[in-house]
């Protein structure tokens, strides 16, 4: 199993994180303050990408994707 998450560096000293866009791409960043943790996620191209949460955590993402016919 790939995985389509990467971890993104926090700024300790104030809590940021710093991201470029990427050209011709649409991605999700993902800012969990309760774990202290932040993901990118690209989004699929045709689809849903749904991010699950329990008591408020990020804890699953699930990637539903169809093609165009």
């Amino acid at each position: 199993m790939s995985e389509r998450t990467k971890y993104v560096e926090i700024n300790l000293d104030n809590m940021t994180v710093q991201h470029k866009i990427q050209s011709g791409k649409v991605v999700l960043l993902i800012l969990d303050g309760h774990q202290g943790k932040a993901k990118a996620i690209e989004a699929v191209h045709h689809g849903h990408t749904i991010i699950e949460t329990v008591k408020g955590k990020a804890t699953k993402i699930h990637f539903e994707e169809s093609e165009l016919f």
